[in-house]
C-alpha cells in the first residue's frame, strides 16, 4: 500500500531507547533461543502498554528493543516528563526482573534504558489511506539515545544525561538514585566509537550508599512505611494515576498479562513487604548498640 501523505516537522522531548541484554546470544544458544522466541513478543506488548499509559508515544520495535518518544513543547514541564520516563523504565526493569515475563527460561532476561533530551528531531509523520499514520524520528540525542541504551549500569539500569537528571531531582521525593559517568578511553571507544560529542555529561543509575541509623530510628522507619503502604490510601498523583493506567491494560490484555502483574503483585506483597514485617520483630529484640556521638 502506498503512502497518502509524507509530513515533516521539527519537535523536541526525551527519548526513550530499551533494550535487551545479550540477545543475540539468547538467539544464538540451543537453551534459550526458545524463550528468547516466546519472551520478545511479550515484551514488545508489555512495552508498548508502559509507554502509553506513562503519556508517550511508541515509535517501533527494533528488533530486541523499542523507541519511544515523550514530546515536551515547554522546557518546564522537563522535569515531570524526566520522573514519567524514568518511573516507567524502572518499572518495566522491575517487572522484567522479577517475572521474566512469565516465560520459563534457563536463564534471566534483563534489560537496560537510554534516556536522552533531544532538542531538535526531525519528524517524520507518513500517512496511509486507511488512516493509520506512523511517526518516526531522528536527531543526535536519538543516536545518543541508542548508543546508552547499551551501556551497564546499577538497578534500574538507567543511563541519561544531566539536563534529565538535574530536572528529575527538582521533583518531590525522586527515589531513583544517578552518579556521573565518567568516560574511560575504553569506554568512549567501546560504545561511542570515538566519538566524544554529548559524552561529557553522562548519568547513570547507582546503588544508594546504606545509611548508618540507630536501631530506633530503622524501627520507626520501617514500622512507618509497612503502615504507610497497608493502611494509608493511595494519594492522588501523576505516577498512581500512569499505574492504574498500565495495571487496567495489562488486565485487559493476554492472559500472559494477567500473570505477570499477579506474580510482581506477589513479589511485592510477600518477599518485599512480607520480609520486613517478618524481621520486625527480630530486629526488636536484637540490643541497641550505644552510639559514641549520644544521637540516635
Amino acid at each position: 500500500m502506498q503512502p497518502e501523505k509524507f509530513e515533516f516537522g521539527r519537535s523536541r522531548g526525551v527519548v526513550w531507547v530499551c533494550d535487551l541484554v545479550g540477545s543475540s546470544r539468547h538467539l544464538n544458544s540451543p537453551d534459550t533461543v526458545a524463550a528468547l522466541e516466546e519472551f520478545l513478543p511479550r515484551m514488545h506488548w508489555i512495552a508498548n502498554v508502559i509507554v502509553e499509559a506513562a503519556g508517550g508515544k511508541f515509535i517501533k520495535w527494533i528488533g530486541d528493543g523499542f523507541l519511544a518518544w515523550f514530546e515536551t513543547p515547554l522546557h518546564r514541564d522537563l522535569g515531570k516528563i524526566a520522573g514519567a520516563v524514568f518511573g516507567a523504565a524502572s518499572d518495566l526493569t522491575c517487572i522484567v526482573n522479577v517475572t521474566q515475563l512469565c516465560v520459563t527460561t534457563p536463564k534471566s532476561f534483563k534489560v537496560r534504558h537510554g534516556i536522552t533530551f533531544e532538542q531538535d528531531a526531525l519528524t517524520t509523520t507518513i500517512r496511509y489511506p486507511t488512516g493509520v499514520d506512523f511517526l518516526d524520528l531522528i536527531g543526535r540525542a536519538v543516536v545518543l539515545a541508542f548508543r546508552l541504551s547499551g551501556v551497564p549500569a546499577d538497578h534500574p539500569s538507567l543511563v541519561t544525561e544531566k539536563i534529565l537528571v538535574d530536572a528529575y531531582k527538582q521533583l518531590d521525593n525522586p527515589h531513583i538514585n544517578f552518579g556521573k559517568w565518567k568516560l574511560s578511553e575504553e569506554d568512549l571507544l567501546k560504545y561511542f566509537k570515538g566519538e566524544k560529542l554529548g559524552t561529557s555529561s553522562l548519568y547513570v543509575s547507582k546503588d544508594k550508599k546504606p545509611v548508618v541509623r540507630s536501631k530506633k530510628a530503622f524501627l520507626k522507619q520501617t514500622k512507618a512505611l509497612i503502615a504507610k503502604v497497608e493502611d494509608e490510601p493511595l494519594p492522588v498523583t501523576d505516577r498512581v494515576a500512569y499505574a492504574q493506567r498500565f495495571v487496567a491494560a495489562m488486565h485487559n490484555g493476554p492472559q500472559w498479562c494477567q500473570a505477570v502483574i499477579t506474580e510482581h503483585s506477589r513479589f511485592v506483597k510477600e518477599e518485599l513487604l512480607g520480609a520486613l514485617k517478618t524481621a520486625l520483630p527480630l530486629l526488636e529484640q536484637i540490643p541497641e548498640n550505644p552510639d559514641p556521638s549520644g544521637k540516635e
